[in-house]
């Protein structure tokens, strides 16, 4: 409800003020028709008079309003104007004090006192500058300044017309009374149109106003008060005698005062704005000195020419020297407390501004200086801890100490620019360390000058330092960022711009123009001038990007070809991006361009071996595969699709795996995810499914591939079908089983031959030599001797046909075991041989399979025919042992040693009979040997524990044996 009625009350304020020229033009017609019709007469006094006081006070009202509604200046502002506008309503209130009052206040109070003074308040109230935000005790100030004005043109009132006023010259008191007013009314319109110029909207507005009222007010007062002494100072303007004159004086009073109540209006209307001062008032109080000063001259000085007049009457002449001595009086007492203020303020101000100095100085780190050079005094004060490490406030410094707190780097050059600055009769400005007591070092910035001496002497010197430490090491640490940036530049080939829309103006980095091959010390080519820089198709695909971050603020980013003035050209990245104004609009590109030319070239050439690799890859007879450093496989070559009848698509990451036979998929993967992890070549067969539907054996070999800087890129490998060469060596393999089986059934009929033919036949013969020898007559000598060596050496032969029979079928192996034979066959054979062999055997399992035993006894005994026949040395060491997947066979001589690849293209079959058995067994073999070195064999042989047998299912014989033959 209170903001709609608010809202009806300005709405009807406007419409008022908007018909204020009609109601103002309606008042006067009616005020001109009633000054005709009452043209004799008080009535027509009574009227003017009634309608002045009533439009004054109303006046005063509403401007009473705007200074309880306004603050600082604009209330004094509107309290001056209501001070002026009510005196100026005593005036027209004179018919009421002698109409209703009888005359009961005295009539002086409602003459010529208040019109002169209210012209006074409302210079004051123009004076007081309300469109200025005053800073603090300013109010003060102008209150004084209105006090100083209103004695001055009181004593002026006093002294030029107070004699007059109760006299018998008429005249010349109206004229004089007009001449001093119309010097208030010319200051007044002075002050204004001094404001108009000086001041803003809305108060030019107001100001303009009051100039055109006032200029209107004083044009009427100056008529009205000439024709008043002109045709006598005993008739009434107004009245009938001057009829001529009575309508248009009045009219221009009631239009200027309407217009001021039109003021007062609007400035209630205008409030807010007002209120709102734009400006800070800085001018320069001393004017308002030098106007007081005049002031207590000049009351005096007229005191003294008043004594030396002759030419006015006794008591006009007594009068006015009362009057000054009066003013003396109040001058002095004015003087006194005007002096008093002044001083308490000036103190005021300086604590004011000395506290401000300390504050400012202490935020800022910064301390001030004053060096009398002649006494040698050296006053410090300010942020001394912060900039020379000193615990107080203020400190008195030696003669030397300043030189000596400087960093001894710059003393030099410090003395030499304060002389330069002395030789020069100029400010100086320097920047230096200084070393405080606990060793650290601060940057100080250095500001001062020299008062010097008539004869050019240095007599005080004044300045300021301020702690610029904080911007120094920034300043240093981002020269080291710029540094380290140009480097990192340089070294990624990146070079920065920026690019400013409206002004075409273009910034390039330093490695920009290496990269462009222009000079740096030339401007960087405006935007009109890039088309020269790059090849017609980038440059279109160029402007379009900028063309459309200019449109959208989309950044971008374009592989460009650049061409350079000597003719060569470059392959660069270039990047942009939008930078937005404050008003959100594009003003500004800016991005990088980076050299890419050699990366280009080793894409083209990649690209080039890519293509001759996918020739000939797709022309050789062999798959070839290739995978990225994740193990997917990123390639294969024709042949392989040919073979597998897939697209590249399928068979591209894990998708070959799908080929693979199940049986060997699990081994294959295993193998691939090994050798991958390990970074080793590998190779592996597995059956491999082939378009036709038929699985087909494959070998897969496979190796790392590694970039020019030795980082892992994947690995490439190749596949070949070796199903006819595994069914080759399959057949190959049975023949050879076949053969073996043959030479061990051989084996053991000859070996049962010698046993039970030739082995008994040769006893039975022993036994008969026996006999003979026993026939023979011992004087027989020579026939005993003979039949006696022939049975030693049947002897000799059937033990060596026993051993043999032993050798190529021992019984001991099927009926004792692996660990029993060996150990006998040790024995026998280093007895025989005449060979020291250590034999140990352990953890061998109590029941192996015939065929691996056999393998093992038939690979020892090759291994030590031939270390007995090629070694060279005495001594064998044989090792057998069993883990829980395989055993494991080692027989080692320390002899001459041989070369196993030439041994192995000589015409002998023992390496490839060891071999060949140990392969029949899917065990392997290792023949280690060197010239002089010795030779190592060494056969593991896979074996698979029976189930339900444990670890301790061993033959008492077989569980750890070690013996020395």
């Amino acid at each position: 409800m209170r903001k709609n009625m608010r809202a009806l009350l300005h709405s009807g304020h406007r419409s008022v003020l908007s018909s204020w020229p009609a109601i103002v033009a309606v008042v006067l017609l009616a005020q001109g028709v009633i000054s005709l019709a009452l043209s004799r007469g008080p009535a027509l006094v009574a009227y003017y008079d009634i309608s002045y006081f009533v439009l004054l006070l109303l006046t005063c009202g509403v401007a009473i309003r705007n200074a309880v509604q306004s603050r600082q200046a604009v209330r004094l502002f509107w309290s001056f104007l209501a001070a002026a506008f009510g005196l100026w309503a005593l005036v027209p209130g004179s018919w009421f004090n002698s109409v209703v009052l009888h005359g009961r206040i005295p009539e002086f109070l409602f003459d010529n006192p208040p019109l002169f003074l209210h012209i006074v308040f409302m210079i004051a109230a123009v004076a007081s500058r309300p469109h200025l935000k005053l800073p603090s005790r300013r109010p003060y100030r102008a209150t004084l300044n209105f006090l100083i004005l209103l004695f001055v043109w009181v004593f002026a009132y006093a002294f030029y017309l107070f004699p007059y006023q109760y006299g018998s010259r008429g005249t010349a008191m109206i004229l004089r009374f007009e001449a001093l007013y119309l010097i208030e009314n010319v200051l007044l319109l002075g002050i204004l149109g001094r404001l108009i110029v000086r001041s803003q909207s809305p108060w030019k507005s107001i100001y303009l106003h009051l100039f055109g009222a006032s200029a209107l007010y004083a044009i009427g007062s100056l008529a009205f008060n000439l024709v008043w002494a002109l045709k006598g100072p005993l008739g009434n303007p107004s009245g009938a005698n001057y009829p001529a004159l009575r309508a248009p004086i009045g009219m221009a009073f009631t239009a200027s005062i309407f217009w001021f109540l039109w003021i007062a209006l609007e400035g209630n209307k205008l409030q807010p704005k007002l209120n709102q001062a734009v400006l800070l008032d800085t001018t320069d109080p001393k004017y308002s000195s030098v106007f007081a000063m005049l002031a207590v001259l000049g009351i005096p000085a007229v005191g003294i020419w008043e004594l030396f007049r002759t030419d006015e009457p006794s008591g006009t002449h007594e009068v006015r020297l009362l009057v000054v001595m009066v003013a003396g009086l109040l001058l002095a007492a004015g003087a006194f407390a005007e002096n008093y203020l002044a001083n308490r303020e000036f103190t005021s101000d300086v604590t004011v501004a000395h506290n401000r100095l300390r504050l400012a100085m202490g935020s800022g780190k910064s301390m001030g200086w004053d060096w009398d050079l002649v006494t040698g005094q050296n006053i410090w004060f300010g942020d001394l801890e912060t900039t020379f490490g000193i615990n107080a406030d203020t400190y008195l410094a030696g003669e030397h100490e300043f030189l000596e707190r400087i960093y001894p780097g710059d003393r030099e050059r410090i003395a030499r620019v304060l002389a330069d600055a002395v030789q020069d009769r100029r400010p100086f400005r320097a920047e230096y360390r200084v070393v405080r007591p606990d060793g650290t070092i601060r940057w100080l910035a250095d500001t001062g000058r020299f008062y010097l001496a008539a004869n050019g002497d240095p007599q005080r010197a004044l300045g300021i330092a301020v702690d610029v430490t904080d911007r120094r090491h920034a300043e240093d640490a981002r020269r080291e960022k710029e540094a380290e940036l140009e480097k990192t530049e340089k070294l990624a080939k990146v070079g920065a711009w920026k690019w400013d829309v409206e002004t075409d103006t273009v910034i390039w980095s330093e490695e920009l123009y290496r990269i462009a091959g222009l000079d740096p010390a030339q401007p960087a080519p405006s935007y009109k001038d890039h088309p020269r820089l790059y090849t017609v198709e980038s440059w279109a695909r160029l402007s379009r990007a900028v063309e459309e971050s200019l449109r959208s603020g989309t950044h971008y980013k374009l592989d460009l070809e650049m061409i350079r003035p000597d003719g060569a050209t470059r392959w660069v990245i270039g990047r942009g991006e939008a930078i937005r104004d404050d008003n959100d609009r594009i003003a500004q590109l800016h991005g990088t361009v980076q050299d890419i030319t050699e990366r280009k070239q080793t894409e083209f050439a990649l690209r080039e071996s890519e293509e001759r690799f996918r020739l000939v890859s797709n022309s050789a007879p062999v798959m070839i595969w290739m995978s990225d450093t994740d193990k997917l496989c990123t390639y294969f070559n024709r042949p392989w699709l040919d073979f597998t009848g897939r697209p590249l698509s399928s068979e591209l990451g894990y998708g070959w795996a799908e080929g693979v036979h199940t049986e060997d998929l699990k081994r294959c993967l295993e193998i691939y995810d090994r050798a991958f992890d390990r970074r080793e070549e590998f190779r592996m067969e597995y059956r491999l499914l082939r378009h036709d539907l038929i699985y087909r054996w494959v070998s897969n070999t496979g190796v790392p591939r590694f970039n020019s800087e030795g980082s892992f890129a994947g690995y490439i490998g190749s596949c070949t079908d070796v199903t006819e060469q595994r069914l080759a060596v399959e057949a190959l393999s049975d023949v050879g089983s076949r053969l073996i089986k043959a030479q061990e059934q051989e084996r053991t009929r000859i070996a049962r031959e010698l046993h039970d033919d030739i082995s008994q036949r040769l006893a039975l013969t022993v036994i008969e030599l026996d006999g003979i020898k026993s026939d023979i007559s011992n004087s027989n000598l020579s026939a005993f001797n003979r039949v006696a060596h022939l049975r030693n050496y049947t002897s000799e032969i059937a033990a060596d046909l026993q051993a043999l029979s032993h050798e190529l079928h021992s019984v001991r192996l099927e009926h004792l075991g692996l660990a029993v034979t060996m150990r006998g066959f040790c024995q026998e054979f280093g007895e025989k041989h005449k060979m020291r062999i250590e034999f140990r055997c352990h953890d061998l399992p109590g029941h192996l399979p015939g065929d691996i035993s056999l393998c093992l006894f038939r690979v020892l005994q090759e291994a030590a025919h031939n270390a007995a026949k090629h070694s060279g040395t005495p001594r064998l060491d044989v090792q057998c042992w069993g883990t829980p997947d395989e055993i494991q066979l080692a027989v080692t001589d320390a002899g001459v040693g041989f070369d196993p690849e030439a041994a192995a293209k000589g015409r002998g079959l023992g390496l490839f009979s060891m071999s060949e058995r140990v392969r029949l067994v899917n065990g392997s073999i290792s023949v280690n040997s060197n010239l002089l070195e010795g030779t190592e064999v060494h056969v593991r042989v896979p074996v698979k524990a029976p189930t339900g047998a444990s670890s301790s299912d061993h033959t008492p014989s077989d569980s750890r044996v070690h013996e020395t033959i």
